[in-house]
């Protein structure tokens, strides 16, 4: 099985790997679009861009002038990213160097950042970031890990960027952390269910960004994923093993189903 993407929570690795199946993916291909995506909804946030374009178009000139008074800049301020893998290195590349960001960063082993990033806890990232961009992988460790106990240690008026998993959240406490003003914005790419339910919360707020899990989507990403999955496919068909090969226990079981 091969992943046309990074993200392998929708592809069942355990029973595939019983089963005596290959499964790979392509990660990385896409991290440059979603780092992209990143910076622009942190941009946007910033900016308060949703406000100003829609009370421009609904209010006037005045009404959309007076957002520029909260309007902020990205030099200066701090990114804390969970999840250090190609997705929030390219990130953190983005966010330091194209904008002087200081940034956090939090992985399970804490180890091996790019030079610029800082390695935390995860409480501390909360606590110190103005935004927090959640980058890391679904899995049983990261489900649900960010609810109201850790939306409340973020900074008042900090945001939530999320283009992990919507599953990495608790839905309801982020929702609610925007009802108080806790949270100061959000830009969300990934839900719990999608598509997403046209009755959502999230819906009722104008300092949220809301996007159809598209982060890693553009011509370039998925030229360089289409590539990449007939690249590994082609090596498979050849004998050989896929370059990135997740499940390397099953190679012996998968040998002898085609002696």
């Amino acid at each position: 099985a091969i992943r046309h993407g990074a993200g392998l929570d929708m592809i069942p690795v355990e029973a595939a790997t019983a089963a005596g199946v290959l499964v790979a993916n392509v990660p990385g291909v896409n991290a440059r679009s979603v780092a992209e995506h990143v910076i622009f909804v942190a941009l946007a946030l910033a900016r308060r861009f949703r406000a100003i374009d829609g009370d421009l178009r609904g209010k006037g000139w005045l009404a959309s002038r007076a957002h520029s008074l909260s309007a902020r800049e990205l030099d200066g301020a701090t990114m804390g990213i969970i999840g250090m893998g190609h997705l929030g290195r390219a990130i953190a590349a983005l966010a330091m160097g194209g904008f002087g960001m200081r940034v956090l960063g939090h992985t399970r082993r804490n180890a091996g950042f790019p030079e610029g990033v800082e390695p935390v806890t995860r409480d501390e990232l909360l606590k110190r970031s103005d935004y927090v961009v959640l980058a890391c992988p679904l899995s049983p460790e990261t489900r649900g890990s960010i609810g109201a106990r850790e939306l409340a240690l973020m900074p008042k008026g900090s945001c939530l960027i999320n283009v992990a998993r919507g599953a990495v959240t608790v839905e309801d406490d982020v929702a609610a952390a925007l009802k108080s003003g806790h949270l100061g914005g959000a830009a969300i790419d990934v839900f719990a269910e999608q598509p997403l339910p046209a009755d959502h919360p999230f819906f009722h707020f104008v300092n949220v960004i809301l996007t159809p899990h598209l982060a890693g989507i553009t011509e370039e990403s998925m030229e360089r994923m289409g590539i990449g999955a007939v690249e590994e496919t082609l090596r498979v068909l050849k004998g050989d093993l896929p370059v990135n090969l997740v499940n390397p226990s099953v190679v012996a079981q998968y040998r002898r189903r085609f002696r």
